[in-house]
């Protein structure tokens, strides 16, 4: 029997699957009847996240929470949508407490609630809470911002710009360029310019040849100081020895006659430093009695020695500052600045030109001031008083003879600097030989180029018969150089002066030379071997010097090349050159050591009415 299955009994059967469709609607209508929970949505913006239950009104959005901040109605709704969830039996989840905002006061105090049991509990809308208790505000006082003085604008500004700064300067094409190249290179070696710090080495130095206290050349902190003289005085007492040996040879002839000889000499300096500030000097000289060395001479076949040995000191002084000495008797700090010397004291004003001697006396200044109503930046101002061992050809040889009480006054303004003085020169003898002597001089440099200084020295009031008078008359100094491309090396210099009558300096040492000892080295005296040199004294005679002087490339050695005329002029009595003079000198020195040195000069003169002169030496120096 062939058996064929129908297709209706392959189809499923309709009455069971609308039974499962029944049940499922069933289940899921049971599911839909449960209370639904808002989902935790993050707090944003101090408020805390959300935990409670809500009730059937809410609507997704409008979840309301009561945080920590009392009394504040929290009615604004959450910014984001709240998704429905299931909710669970089980107890809502607390969140740690967050710290409380400043309290704001509601508006409305009539419908405050009762602080509720739990501190998250779901806050219906239009909840208000009880505000927190707040401290006593006190008023801030309004803090007053100091006024700012308006400013003009740095660059060009529009009025029409809506921009409240004012517009950047223009920027031109040459404004900014590349990185300078060494001479004779095409590339920019950075190895080579910090070789330039990598090589820096200890520079050789010569220490004293007795030193006792703190080190004369010392590095690192100091030790404390002493306090016998003030807790703001300090003392560091030391004691250095120090100076330079200096022998030489020469041969020729100078204004006296013959010139050979081989001298030596030794200048020693000793110091006793008390403080920064107070310190005993002394200064001798012990193979020299002022300018007469010790020296073997070599006249006419026969050897000479010719002693000048000499303890008395050249210098002796006791220096400080007045006001460090006051702050530290007071125990405060120093109240101002009166730097003194008193004793056997070197005085030197003008280079040397006005004076340059050790003489018997004190001094003062008044250093580093300045003036507003003279447009003066700097200025310092000293005073001196010379009671013996005044030196000057206005009183012959006689070195008690004369005395002088003065000022000094140097001053930077106007583009340069001004140096000022005047003395009045005492004679204790009584010969009529007092006068006044007065100084000025202005210096600065032209076009960037050119070094000039002109400097007066006028002297007047000797109560003397023309002809008998040793201090009258002035000169005038004019004294030049160029600023060449490479001025550390290359110095060409031209020195002009016009004497008349006597001008003197207020005083001068015998080993300074004349008063024209700064125009050349021709007018130089060498201090040693009484090596020639041209009329120095300016008396009625002008003329000038022109040279060139050379440094090495390292700038330890040294050549000057120059030439010098005198003219003589007005009366010739009591004039000490003759007639016309003209000389070719020329000096080179370079060191053997950081201590030792090598120094050659040559000079030749011609002289009208009188003999030539000519000569040259070499010394050999030591400095300790």
């Amino acid at each position: 029997m062939l058996l064929v299955r129908s297709k209706r009994a392959c189809r499923p059967n309709r009455t069971w699957a609308t039974t499962l469709a029944v049940v499922a609607a069933l289940v899921v209508a049971g599911a839909s009847s449960r209370p639904l929970v808002a989902a935790e949505p993050r707090a944003t913006l101090g408020v805390p996240r959300a935990s409670g239950v809500g009730d059937g009104s809410s609507k997704s959005g409008d979840v309301r929470y009561r945080g920590p901040e009392a009394g504040t109605a929290l009615s604004t709704p959450m910014p984001f949508p709240v998704r429905p969830t299931r909710t669970s039996t089980a107890r809502p989840r607390r969140l740690p407490p967050v710290a409380p905002e400043e309290p704001q006061a509601p508006a409305d105090h009539a419908n405050r609630l009762p602080a509720p049991a739990r501190a998250w509990e779901l806050i219906r809308p239009g909840d208000v809470l009880p505000p927190a208790p707040a401290a006593p505000a006190t008023p801030a006082r309004p803090r007053r911002l100091p006024e700012v003085a308006p400013q003009a604008p740095r660059g060009p500004s529009s009025a029409s710009s809506p921009s409240r700064f004012a517009e950047p300067p223009p920027v031109h094409p040459g404004d900014f360029q590349p990185t300078p190249l060494p001479a004779g290179s095409d590339r920019y070696d950075p190895a080579a310019q910090q070789y330039v710090y990598d090589a820096k080495r200890d520079v050789p130095t010569q220490r004293p040849i007795y030193e006792c206290g703190i080190p004369f050349y010392s590095g690192g902190m100091m030790p404390r100081g002493g306090t016998l003289l003030g807790e703001t005085h300090l003392t560091h007492p030391a004691f250095y020895v120090y100076g330079d040996y200096r022998v030489g040879a020469a041969s020729g002839r100078n204004a006296i006659g013959r010139v050979d000889n081989v001298a030596h000499r030794l200048n020693l300096d000793m110091d006793l430093r008390l403080t920064a500030t107070e310190r005993f000097h002394a200064f001798i000289g012990p193979f020299n009695r002022a300018a007469q060395f010790s020296q073997v001479r070599f006249v006419d076949g026969s050897v000479e020695y010719d002693p000048n040995f000499n303890l008395n000191p050249v210098t002796a002084f006791f220096e400080g500052d007045a006001g460090a000495i006051l702050g530290g008797i007071d125990g405060t700090p120093s109240p101002f600045e009166l730097p003194f010397s008193v004793g056997l004291v070197p005085l030197l004003f003008q280079n040397g030109i006005w004076m340059e001697d050790a003489v018997t006396g004190a001094a003062m200044a008044l250093p580093a001031r300045h003036s507003r109503l003279l447009d003066w930046s700097n200025f310092d101002l000293t005073g001196f008083a010379i009671a013996d061992q005044l030196n000057s050809p206005a009183f012959g040889n006689d070195a008690h003879a004369g005395q002088a009480l003065g000022t000094a006054i140097f001053i930077e303004a106007y583009d340069g600097y001004i140096e000022a003085g005047y003395a009045y020169v005492h004679d204790r003898i009584g010969l009529g030989r007092s006068y006044h002597n007065m100084t000025a001089s202005y210096t600065r440099r032209y076009f960037d180029r050119v070094n000039n200084s002109v400097r007066v020295i006028v002297n007047a009031g000797q109560d003397l018969p023309s002809d008998q008078r040793t201090a009258d008359g002035g000169l005038l100094l004019v004294e030049s150089s160029l600023a060449t491309a490479d001025s550390l090396r290359i110095l060409p210099y031209l020195n002009l002066f016009v004497g008349w009558d006597r001008p003197q300096s207020v005083a001068r040492a015998g080993v300074s030379g004349g008063i024209l000892r700064n125009v050349g080295i021709n007018f130089e005296p060498d201090g040693l071997n009484g090596h020639p040199t041209l009329d120095a004294t300016a008396n009625n005679t002008l003329g000038g010097a022109i040279g060139i002087d050379l440094l090495g490339a390292a700038l330890d050695r040294q050549w000057i090349i120059e030439t010098a005329y005198v003219a003589t002029h007005r009366s010739a009595a009591g004039r000490i050159a003759r007639g016309d003079q003209w000389g070719l000198a020329s000096r080179y020195q370079f060191p053997l050591s950081h201590r030792t040195l090598l120094r050659f000069d040559v000079l030749y003169g011609v002289r009208e009415n009188d003999t030539d002169l000519y000569g040259g030496r070499m010394e050999f120096r030591w400095k300790f």
